[in-house]
């Protein structure tokens, strides 16, 4: 039994790469997120998504607060083991009667790391329900190596416009959460989500974790928050923290970052990678 998984479920996210639902917030919590990302979008103008990609919370004191939250972390640390580190996180939002859609891939087609072991932990702050469009994953298809074409489309969430080939789509799992519930996922399992047919907005943060033995390997100066005991290591520098929401020295640091992974997919790409 680990601190918060049953050894049930551990065994379970190692068979299909993905487990949920993990409570996390309540629904009157998950609504108070969802009020401060709509004040946000307010502000900006725009959808955050636009910008806020790869270290969405590093500027917001109220996001890391929830990177960091314990019911989050230790089905994390169940997963991976007592040294957790959070690289990232990113918003991905629908609006509602939304036409765009993530589709089939893996997250470890626009990741380099070495041991590919990134957790995600997708966190909606509203219901995602199937009518709105909620993550759907392929069991067991984290175990196998997944090739991807290269397909354009404006509606698509995966703005490099990767494609998993030969999903079989029929094993499909729909990952029906309440608002304040997560899914985990592996990096390397296949999955996407379709369209917004619900009359609200669907609003999903994802953040992604690792232990520090876990290596970038496309560029220098990879860099995480430090949520449980040791940063073991030379793999990972440490992010800096924001001191108000729109921290501009954390703003610099997410866009740098971001431009990081951009140019390394971009590369990718080029080159014709496919898995």
């Amino acid at each position: 039994m680990g601190k918060s998984l049953t050894d049930e479920q551990v065994a379970q996210f190692r068979r299909d790469g993905f487990l949920f639902p993990i409570d996390a917030y309540t629904p009157d919590e998950a609504a108070g997120h969802y009020e401060k990302f709509a004040a946000m979008e307010k502000k900006l103008g725009h959808e955050p998504q636009k910008r806020f990609r790869i270290k969405a919370h590093l500027p917001f004191p109220w996001l890391c607060d929830i990177v960091r939250h314990p019911a989050i972390v230790d089905a994390i640390e169940d997963i991976i083991g007592p040294n957790v580190l959070c690289w990232g996180a990113s918003f991905f939002t629908k609006q509602a009667n939304d036409p765009r859609f993530v589709s089939w891939h893996t997250d470890s087609f626009y990741y380099g790391f070495e041991p590919a072991e990134t957790v995600t932990a997708w966190l909606p702050f509203n219901d995602a329900t199937i009518e709105s469009g909620c993550i759907q994953y392929i069991p067991g298809s984290h175990k196998q190596e997944t090739l991807h074409e290269i397909i354009p489309d404006e509606n698509n969430l995966v703005q490099q416009g990767q494609n998993a080939l030969n999903v079989p789509v029929e094993k499909a799992v729909n990952a029906v959460l309440k608002a304040g519930q997560a899914v985990l996922h592996h990096e390397s399992v296949v999955h996407g989500s379709g369209p917004n047919h619900a009359n609200h907005a669907r609003i999903g943060f994802s953040i992604h974790y690792i232990a520090p033995h876990v290596r970038e390997t496309r560029f220098d100066g990879a860099s995480a928050m430090l949520l449980r005991r040791e940063n073991i290591g030379n793999n990972w520098g440490i992010d800096p923290e924001p001191k108000v929401d729109y921290d501009p020295v954390c703003i610099d640091w997410m866009d740098a970052t971001r431009a990081k992974f951009t140019n390394s997919t971009a590369s990718k790409i080029a080159a014709g990678g496919r898995s």
